[in-house]
């Protein structure tokens, strides 16, 4: 068996047992989740295996040209360089979404506000019983 940062040669696919083997170390290295669009894998058997710069480009299976991407990013891809996938501001290709920050998060919060204070019978709960 190869060492584990290199998983074969040329465009030799690696067996099942080893894709597996890489997987679990590409999430101990960059989190169970795609590379491209932060989409988290509740297995990791449904994430694959993606080569950043394409076999054509560098062939092998070494772990430094690895990452893991959920199906539609890995599809949308394709052979492209990750520059020219991701390149397109504002667009998003198929399978990418833009991972949602803290901001965009509170944003999301305070629109369903509203709706929850309605629901509580127009007073807002500050939790455990408690209201204002």
């Amino acid at each position: 068996m190869p060492p584990l940062g290199q998983a074969g040669g040329g465009h030799n696919r690696p067996t099942a047992e080893r894709r597996r083997q890489i997987r679990r170390s590409l999430a101990k290295r960059d989190g169970a989740c795609c590379f491209y669009c932060g989409t988290a894998f509740a297995d990791l058997a449904e994430a694959t295996l993606d080569h950043l710069i394409p076999q054509v480009q560098i062939p092998g299976w070494k772990l430094a040209n690895l990452v893991l991407a959920c199906y539609p990013c890995n599809q949308a891809k394709a052979g492209m360089l990750p520059q020219g996938f991701l390149r397109p501001v504002g667009r998003f290709a198929p399978g990418l979404r833009p991972r949602p920050t803290l901001l965009d998060r509170l944003r999301a919060a305070l629109m369903r506000l509203p709706l929850a204070v309605r629901r509580a019978g127009g007073r807002r709960s500050l939790g455990a019983g408690v209201s204002a």
